[in-house]
């Protein structure tokens, strides 16, 4: 069941937003695996995108079990919209995590999350947390038990300078503050832009960001994300600055996207920032004139220090 506004564990009420859209065949097993976690979530708020599959037939169930609430838009609104629709839902106060659709979440996912994010947060500014993922087949078959080394987003500091290049924060690991939570209305929509950078872009400008050690959630490849990571190879250090050059210059999409999502994040918060934030994203953004060779100079400037051995990482249950 879904529990009271006060959590009788001590901690800040929890509210998890999952956004569906024609997930039926994984969704039980992730409505389950958030249902059952050593810390409970106060409420399970679901925003169905007109699916056409048998996923309202199955939040309908766990509706009439009051094991969630679900909605379902009058009109398509595309995966952020959805989201976003599905944030607002929470209660004002409630601290909230957001979960996709075909994922699995380990037993102590929330409790791990919520424990780093107030062990980082003062109260006073937007906070969240985010973790690493284990990526796993349809059948849930292990493939690396680390997602960064996948994606090779194992070897440099995360932290603002590398952020501009790529997100490394995936929303479904994300844990924020009711401060953070406020923010989500401001991510725009369309093609250019995901809400995992843009509240990671918030978390390591004006706000504040933790990341739990461990993996929390098996995060499913699957014909839909595919392509994406056959985009990745495992490489050394020199191999993997050749690997961003690659996907970051030479594939103007990409390049595209980053440059579009960054310079709307500064139209938008530029009063926000430090000085010297306000300086490393303008000089970001003027890449768009340099050539090959001046965009690759400033990579180096950009990831200079920020190499570093793997993130330790241990299991949790």
């Amino acid at each position: 069941m879904i529990k009271s506004e006060q959590n009788i564990s001590g901690f800040p009420p929890i509210s998890v937003a999952m956004a569906t859209y024609n997930g039926a065949k994984y969704l039980e097993e992730q409505l389950d695996s958030i249902l059952v976690q050593t810390l409970a979530p106060a409420d399970l708020i679901v925003c169905d995108d007109l699916s056409t599959d048998g996923t309202v037939e199955i939040l309908e169930k766990y509706q009439a079990e009051g094991r969630l609430r679900f909605y379902v838009n009058d009109a398509r609104l595309g995966y952020i919209g959805n989201f976003k629709k599905a944030v607002s839902l929470a209660n004002p106060g409630h601290y909230v995590a957001l979960s996709d659709q075909d994922d699995v979440w380990l037993p102590g996912k929330i409790q791990a999350a919520m424990d780093t994010l107030l062990g980082i947060e003062d109260g006073q500014k937007p906070a969240m947390v985010y973790s690493d993922l284990i990526l796993v087949d349809e059948e849930k078959k292990l493939l690396n038990p680390s997602f960064r080394n996948e994606l090779g987003q194992d070897t440099y500091e995360y932290c603002l300078n590398t952020l501009l290049f790529g997100g490394f924060v995936n929303g479904c690991t994300m844990l924020m503050n009711p401060k953070m939570a406020e923010y989500f209305s401001t991510i725009p929509e369309g093609k250019f832009f995901t809400h995992d950078t843009w509240i990671a872009l918030i978390a390591y400008t004006f706000g504040q960001v933790g990341i739990v050690p461990e993996p929390l959630i098996h995060y499913r490849r699957h014909h839909h994300n595919t392509s994406e990571l056959n985009s990745f190879k495992k490489k050394g250090r020199l191999g993997r600055i050749g690997a961003e050059l690659l996907s970051v210059f030479n594939n103007k999409e990409i390049f595209e996207r980053e440059l579009i999502c960054v310079a709307e994040f500064y139209k938008t918060f530029h009063k926000d920032l430090e000085p010297d934030q306000r300086d490393l994203i303008e000089r970001f953004l003027k890449m768009e004139k340099k050539g090959y060779l001046g965009r690759k100079l400033e990579l180096r400037r950009f990831f200079k220090g920020k190499w570093i051995r793997n993130f330790p990482t241990r299991e949790i249950t």
